[in-house]
């Protein structure tokens, strides 16, 4: 997997759930090992709804470049 941010090599890890205590409870996770990016189910939840919101598509939409031929 490579990182959505810096096209870094992207590694699975397991962080405590800070939430539960020492319960034992991991968060399944990657973090990018150039740029330290952590991305979890949460933030790709996240990501995904900003990115599919109206406003964002048309912001999106327009800083494409104009096609000249």
């Amino acid at each position: 997997m490579t990182c959505h941010r810096c096209n870094g090599l992207m590694v699975r890890e397991r962080y405590d759930d800070i939430e539960l205590g020492s319960a034992g409870h991991e968060i399944p996770s990657w973090r990018c090992l150039n740029c330290g990016a952590i991305v979890d189910a949460v933030i790709l939840a996240h990501h995904y709804t900003y990115d599919t919101t109206e406003s964002d598509l048309l912001r999106r939409r327009l800083k494409k470049p104009a096609v000249v031929v």
